[in-house]
């Protein structure tokens, strides 16, 4: 081979590897801008969600304070100026996580880079959150528990067997109000009650397998029975907790962000003057704080552990958030404390 050739191969070679390299080099750097342009995108949205967290997680520390301190909430038309402020500005801050959960969601579905383990503690902490407003399996097996204990079932049933009887009583006493077109069970007639009454007993003895209880008790108890069946509950099903977050989401104007949640201002004259379909949504999350009083009965009011629940779930949005970063973290020393505060206290609990 002559030395013109092996020098013309040796040329085309070089020129291969660095055109090669080159294209190595500006893929690596595209993924490089990307992997940072999702990582500040993450940033933006998880500021506004840790400070719209910071926010809410105050405000229900006052409503569940045991010295009564969440009155405002209580009563469905507010008279002074301050509890009408109070119980819509809560409202506020509930949609307004449910909004920057939704953007979060909407926009990065995951973040490429991460920790596995930050990603699993703040998308735990999002889980907990959205299900607090959703799911009520505590609620039913709290039914179960009553039932037995006003008819004087001595049986001991597994968990999963209470569990059971509570999805299976549930569903009954759903299918009766459908038939009945009627929101609750103290809404039915007399006949209707007893009728529920029974069946409920009867669907009780069979699961957790005890003997049936007698009409004539059932009959007897029907007014305390209908009362433990009657709970007042407010689950946001997890596509109202979309549909509310998107509500409150507008466009980014601006910046890196795709989405920005609406301001109190904004949200007040929706409140006020909306169309009649986003007040709807409105007055859906706004039955789990709708006349309720922190500190009543637990067996008649779902919603008042539903609400501890949504404040150890924002707990741990903060937590999660803060401990990602915490050396720049924006959560102030105080929240710090208040939210180790709480999620001790729930864990002892």
């Amino acid at each position: 081979m002559s030395v013109q050739l092996q020098a013309g191969l040796i040329s085309v070679g070089v020129s291969t590897l660095i055109l090669v390299l080159g294209e190595l080099f500006l893929r690596q750097r595209a993924r490089q801008e990307k992997k940072q342009g999702i990582q500040a995108t993450y940033q933006k949205y998880t500021e506004p969600l840790a400070l719209s967290s910071m926010d809410l997680f105050w405000r229900l520390r006052e409503v569940i304070d045991t010295s009564g301190a969440g009155f405002y909430l209580q009563g469905q038309v507010h008279r002074t100026k301050f509890e009408h402020y109070k119980a819509l500005s809560t409202l506020y801050r509930l949609a307004v996580v449910l909004g920057w959960i939704r953007a979060l969601r909407r926009e990065l579905f995951f973040l490429p880079g991460a920790s596995k383990k930050t990603l699993k503690r703040l998308d735990d902490a999002l889980h907990a959150f959205t299900s607090a407003f959703a799911e009520g399996g505590h609620v039913e097996v709290r039914r179960v528990a009553s039932l037995m204990s006003l008819w004087s079932i001595s049986a001991s049933p597994s968990t999963e067997l209470v569990t059971q009887a509570g999805i299976r009583i549930d569903r009954e006493q759903r299918r009766f109000l459908h038939e009945a077109q009627v929101a609750g069970a103290n809404q039915l007639s007399d006949d209707d009650q007893l009728r529920l009454c029974q069946a409920v007993a009867d669907m009780l003895a069979d699961v957790i397998e005890c003997p049936r209880i007698a009409d004539g008790i059932v009959e007897e108890t029907r007014h305390r029975a209908i009362s433990c069946l009657a709970v007042r509950e407010a689950w946001i099903y997890r596509d109202w907790q979309a549909a509310i977050g998107d509500l409150v989401l507008r466009d980014a104007q601006m910046g890196q962000r795709q989405f920005e949640v609406i301001g109190y201002k904004q949200f007040e004259a929706m409140a006020s003057n909306g169309g009649e379909e986003d007040r709807l949504w409105l007055r859906r999350l706004n039955t789990v704080i709708d006349d309720l009083d922190i500190g009543g009965d637990r067996t008649r009011d779902a919603r008042i552990d539903q609400l501890g629940e949504i404040y150890k779930a924002t707990a741990r949005i903060i937590e999660a958030l803060h401990n990602d970063d915490a050396a720049r973290s924006r959560i102030s020393p105080a929240t710090v404390r208040a939210v180790e505060e709480a999620l001790a206290s729930s864990t002892a609990s």
